[in-house]
């Protein structure tokens, strides 16, 4: 059937409409058609003998309707509920046949491509096609009139004067918006709200909007299927403020984490550009999701109760567990013998500690304990200045069903003094220092992750050139020989467990070298002070300052008077300073004077079959009482299984102290690592014994 003559005019009059109707909109975009082969389409798709005008011009074979096809065939707009509206839906609905089905066909193939790009037109161009235009039939003299596809007058607002250039930065702005849709996880983006919403992030509060809303546009895109609905999205909203956070520097730190980068390090590179160079971060970088990831772990292995952390006692050790026990703290113990009770009274010694230290039997730990320990029913301990680094706690849950919270088989722990669960010297090779062999090692250790920094001044320089008298980060080696080779916190993974650690390995120059530490950049407000560890010729001496550093102060710890390579005379610093070679009162024993021992055991890392790490020896002293809130969790102590928690444990560990309480087993602790010695007095039956125990290397 053949259409009426007043039939095309109908159908260009919707399109047209349609045109018009949508260039008033916010935004109009082209799908990827290509604008010739749609016009081929528009050709092909009448229905056969509905086109008889095709011999000649005709209105539907002409160059205003080609004209129109290829410069705005293949407009569209989206509405507010995301559907694709094209020029031909009008017509396609109310157009006579066939113009209908042609406008059905072309509607489809604009569909069938993806939007690819704005609609803009050059500022001379007013509008394609044309709604009527005549011409003369040379053989009836009459003017003929032709009606064609147009758009009528096109807004201003679709023009441009570089319209590639308009497209073009569009088309770059949807391509960031949709690489940090899909590039930036949403785990990250979420970290990074709860760091602004804690207040954990230097001037944070300035990009929370634009924060949530990205975090809001990316919940929606990620919620519509891959394909169409993300395309619309993506072009649809690329205007508004989130389409280029991945380019911002809040996007930056977001994009570090996404990609795996360690929390401390990402921040630290935000705050390095945004932050004025003295900022100091004052709170630790925790955040929610952390922190709930972490309690789902601990939830599915049933940890809660482990989480619980108490002193032990002496009724939660088994006499399976210990090398050594008096007989009058036996019965108390689990699995002890009530008829095992005999009381040994000790003896008290004419001799001073210095006299001891000469008629003592030297041996070494291991064999002290396989030969001696067996045979004694009774001994002491000269607990000197010295071995105050070496005090120790047993730590246990609170609940005794053992759920594996640590590496070895059993969930007791233990707690060196100032809660360090090592000892320096081993922190410090654990850092990559040097410690066996020194002439003069001074180590420095700290309990947050603020950069403290470690200074020797030493005597005035007389040696080869260029090298100076004071080491420090800036300058790591002295004329003397001396060298700091661990610096720890200044920049990268941050740690609470820090040291820094200067050693002479060759003969030390005779005189004064004046120890100080500075708080290079303050970070934290807890677990504030220091230890500074002093080792010269087998000989350790501790220097506690247990008050808060200030950003940038300096803290005189000791001058050490060295002659012939041996430490003479060593003279404090600041008043605050509390010298471990003095004699004092801590944990309620006097130092340089003899302590009974109630029992020696390893380490719960080497319990039962356990066999864990390095191994410690306790000495468990009668009278002795921890008076400070106590670690019982450490990170190195850490199950495998929740080393990807070790930030949250941190503050576990930092929340769950244990109290002080009587009964508790304390004493001093010595590593198998670290090189010390001990005088013990011991009894086997009516004799006496005096021993200098070596331990270590």
């Amino acid at each position: 059937m053949a259409p009426s003559p007043s039939d095309f005019p109908t159908f260009t009059k919707l399109v047209a409409s349609a045109f018009q109707a949508m260039a008033k909109t916010a935004q109009v975009f082209v799908t990827g058609v290509d604008g010739d082969a749609l016009y081929q389409s528009y050709l092909a798709s009448f229905p056969a003998g509905t086109d008889p005008m095709f011999a000649k011009s005709t209105e539907h074979d002409c160059s205003c309707c080609k004209q129109f096809l290829r410069r705005a065939g293949s407009v569209v707009t989206v509405d507010a509920r995301g559907a694709i509206r094209t020029v031909w839906d009008e017509a396609a609905a109310k157009a006579p046949y066939p113009y209908n089905e042609v406008a059905a066909a072309l509607r489809r193939e604009v569909l069938a491509a993806d939007i690819a790009d704005l609609y803009r037109v050059r500022a001379k161009e007013t509008g394609f096609g044309a709604a009527v235009t005549r011409s003369l039939n040379k053989t009836s003299g009459k003017v003929i009139t032709w009606d064609h596809l147009h758009t009528g007058p096109i807004p201003t607002s679709l023009q441009a004067e570089s319209p590639e250039a308009a497209q073009g930065d569009y088309r770059t702005t949807v391509q960031v918006f949709v690489r940090g849709l899909t590039e930036l996880t949403p785990s990250a983006v979420e970290t990074v709200i709860s760091l602004v919403e804690a207040k954990s992030l230097y001037r944070g509060e300035e990009h929370k909007q634009a924060l949530q809303q990205f975090h809001t546009a990316q919940q929606t895109f990620l919620a519509k299927p891959e394909g169409r609905e993300r395309n619309v999205f993506a072009w649809t909203n690329a205007h508004g403020p989130a389409s280029r956070f991945r380019n911002t520097v809040i996007g930056t730190l977001v994009q570090d984490l996404s990609e795996g980068r360690d929390l401390e390090a990402s921040v630290q590179s935000f705050e390095s550009k945004v932050a004025p160079q003295n900022y100091k971060r004052t709170s630790a970088l925790i955040t929610p999701r952390m922190v709930q990831e972490a309690m789902a772990t601990i939830e599915t292995l049933g940890l809660e109760a482990a989480l619980e952390r108490r002193f032990a006692v002496i009724g939660d050790i088994s006499v399976n567990d210990v090398k050594w026990v008096d007989n009058s703290t036996k019965p108390l113990m689990k699995g002890g013998l009530g008829d095992a009770l005999m009381q040994h009274a000790a003896a008290a010694s004419p001799r001073s500690p210095q006299e001891d230290d000469k008629r003592a039997e030297p041996i070494g730990l291991d064999e002290f304990v396989a030969q001696i320990l067996p045979q004694t029913t009774s001994m002491e301990l000269l607990l000197k200045s010295v071995h105050l680094g070496n005090l120790v706690s047993l730590t246990a849950p609170a609940h005794p069903e053992p759920k594996q919270l640590f590496r070895w088989d059993n969930d007791f722990a233990w707690s060196y003094a100032g809660n360090v669960a090592d000892s320096i010297a081993e922190r410090v090779k654990k850092a990559g220092g040097k410690v066996d062999g020194a002439t003069l090692r001074v180590s420095l250790s700290w309990f947050n992750t603020d950069d403290l920094d470690l200074h020797i001044h030493e005597p005035p320089g007389r040696g080869t050139a260029g090298l100076r008298d004071h080491i420090y980060f800036g300058s790591k080696r002295g004329w003397t020989g001396g060298e700091l080779d661990v610096d720890m916190n200044a920049a990268g993974e941050l740690s609470r467990e820090a040291v820094e650690n200067v050693v002479w390995m060759k003969t030390i120059s005779s005189g004064a070298y004046k120890v100080v530490v500075n708080n290079f950049r303050k970070r934290e407000t807890g677990d504030v002070g220091f230890v500074i560890e002093v080792e010269n010729h087998a000989k350790i001496s501790h220097f506690s300052y247990n008050k808060t550093l200030r950003d940038k102060q300096d803290v005189h710890v000791a001058t050490l008077h060295v002659k012939n390579g041996i430490i003479e005379q060593l003279e404090l610093g600041d008043p605050a300073i509390t010298a471990s070679n003095l004699s004092q009162t801590k944990w309620g024993l006097q130092t340089e004077k003899y302590v009974k021992v109630n029992a020696v055991t390893l380490s719960p890392n080497y319990w039962g079959d356990s066999a864990v790490g390095n191994r410690h020896t306790f000495f468990l002293l009668e009278g002795a009482k921890n008076d400070e809130p106590t670690r019982g969790i450490y990170n190195e102590f850490l199950h495998p299984r929740l080393e990807r928690h070790r930030k949250v444990f941190e503050i576990i560990g930092d929340k769950t102290k244990c109290q002080p309480t009587d009964g508790q087993l304390s004493g001093v602790g010595f590593s198998s690592t670290k090189r010390d010695s001990v005088l013990i007095r011991v009894h086997q039956g009516k004799k006496q014994r005096l021993f200098n125990v070596q331990v270590g290397a």
